[in-house]
């Protein structure tokens, strides 16, 4: 496991490091965390459909697989899988003697529950039931071993049950409760759900009775007694909690800060990438005037990215350049410079399209409409700041950018509904393999759900299958190839950032972890008092 030292300089360097400590490991305690997490949906893994949400219940449910620090698959609740020729069966050892919290076992007739409850479109499952995959049926091989058949070859089975939003629930929690096991969470984690006030805080206890954890992570039970997680959307409100010692751990730090926390010796900053697809602008080609493919081109070189970074990220988020992040897997370096910074461009590019009158405000008009924009982002330092800087710049060419500030669930469903009257919208997604989120995010089947662009093409639905057909790293970097490209020349979207989990924690906070979905691994914290 692994956490990142950043080292202020000109930029912020982004070091890795393991984790270790010199002091001899102390249980009990209760941590406190505070997260900017207001407007999360739920904590059913099932459902769910926020990283942040997540990382409240990945420590409550178990997955099948986990990604030890190189993004390698090892056993977990599965202590093997193994697939048919074709990619399309898939067999799943499981592993003896697990319990739930509740006292029900695990074995196979469980996971054929949640195989099925995943993908039964009652659930409402946002993550899990895409990650799932053309997913057919699961049958009882025995009491341990379950098979999977899928109606397309998916190679990447076991790397999409590594994540978070494929956790495991009870069974029997979930036919005892029905529709209030959101507030009953069962799951066999090594924290248990003690309670929840919405919107305030959620509290953990330790399971007692942990003992399968992955090789990679300590055996037994968890060091701390409780997990208490405060959500505080301001971010000062946070930082102050830190400071006066009200929590041990906070999230999201605003990149103005981390130098001076730094600086702090009774404070210490760790950080993730989160790669996958960059946080960035997300194009509505249904909805005028961004049905027009010159408006996008045109956004897209208006952006100056070295103004963004300069006055928002600070070298603490990296800058990205077209759909995907530097450092996922296939990354096409290529198309970098596809939209460069040039306004000009941008100008002449809405003057081919007609919007060639200037009224006094400085907007362009075209039959007497302006061309305005309505664009959706959520709360917070690094998506409300980004779109404020967006503005001016766009104001610079003539497009009047208007920023609508929702919660996280009414930007995804406004942009997502087929009759959407969002032009554009702030969205990223995190896997170290993009073949878990492209498909989701454009393939035809994804129109109405995750399809935040509207864009779908035969020849991209084919390579979005292709490339979760085989697991062939040669071929499959030649299909992502393709599918960027495609992504990019249709001008559906543009990078703004990679976006990161960048925590702050008090001194006598050791063993912090982030797995490679850069989520905080609270199982192996201690307390050192």
């Amino acid at each position: 496991m692994r956490k990142i030292t950043f080292v202020i300089s000109l930029i912020i360097l982004i070091q890795f490091v393991f984790c270790s400590s010199i002091y001899a490991i102390k249980k009990g305690g209760t941590l406190s965390i505070a997260i900017r997490n207001v407007d999360y949906d739920t904590f059913d893994p099932h459902v769910s459909a926020f990283s942040q949400a997540a990382y409240v219940f990945r420590n409550v449910f178990d997955r099948l697989v986990y990604l030890d620090e190189d993004a390698n698959t090892i056993p977990w609740l599965a202590t093997s899988w193994k697939a048919n020729k074709n990619v399309t069966e898939w067999t799943l050892k499981l592993r003896k003697g697990v319990t739930f919290s509740d006292g029900s076992p695990l074995n196979a007739e469980v996971i054929v529950f949640n195989f099925n409850r995943m993908k039964d479109p009652a659930t409402g499952s946002k993550q899990a039931g895409p990650l799932l995959g053309k997913f057919n049926r699961a049958e009882i091989v025995d009491d341990m071993t379950v098979k999977a058949y899928f109606d397309e070859p998916y190679a990447l089975l076991p790397f999409a049950l590594s994540s978070p939003f494929m956790g495991i629930v009870s069974q029997a929690a979930v036919e005892k409760y029905g529709d209030k096991f959101n507030e009953n969470l069962i799951g066999s984690g090594p924290m248990i759900f003690e309670n929840e006030v919405p919107n305030v805080e959620v509290t953990l206890r330790k399971n007692q009775n942990y003992f399968w954890s992955p090789t990679n992570l300590h055996a037994g039970p968890s060091y701390v007694d409780k997990v208490v997680f405060k959500f505080i959307l301001e971010d000062e409100t946070r930082h102050a909690t830190l400071r006066i010692g009200e929590t041990q751990i906070i999230d999201e730090i605003p990149p103005a800060k981390v130098e001076s926390m730094q600086a702090d010796p009774n404070f210490q900053v760790l950080g993730a990438p989160k790669v996958g697809m960059a946080r960035g602008i997300h194009f509505n080609i249904d909805h005028a005037p961004t049905d027009d493919k010159l408006v996008r081109m045109a956004f897209l070189h208006a952006i100056n990215r070295d103004e963004l970074d300069k006055a928002v990220f600070k070298g603490v988020y990296p800058i990205a350049y077209q759909v995907l992040t530097r450092g996922v897997r296939f990354y096409d370096s290529s198309l970098e410079d596809l939209y460069e910074y040039d306004p000009e461009k941008s100008k002449s590019l809405l003057n081919q399209a007609g919007w060639s009158k200037i009224n006094s405000d400085g907007y362009r008009t075209k039959n007497g409409k302006v061309l305005s924009l309505f664009h959706a982002t959520f709360p917070g330092y690094v998506a409300e700041v980004p779109a404020e800087v967006l503005q001016a710049q766009l104001k610079r060419i003539g497009i009047k950018f208007d920023i609508n500030v929702m919660s996280g669930t009414a930007m995804m469903d406004g942009m997502t509904n087929l009759k959407s009257t969002f032009n554009t919208a702030l969205v990223g997604t995190y896997s170290p393999d993009p073949g878990l989120f492209l498909k989701k995010l454009y393939h035809s089947s994804a129109m109405g759900s995750f399809n935040f662009s509207h864009y779908t093409t035969p020849e991209l639905d084919k390579l979005l299958g292709d490339g979760l057909a085989t697991s062939n790293s040669d071929e499959r970097a030649a299909i992502y190839k393709k599918i960027q490209k495609i992504i990019m020349d249709a001008a559906i979207v543009g990078g703004l950032y990679a976006n990161a989990s960048i925590f702050g924690a008090s001194k006598n906070v050791e063993g912090f972890q982030f797995d490679p979905y850069a989520q905080p691994e609270i199982f192996d914290i201690w307390i050192n008092k």
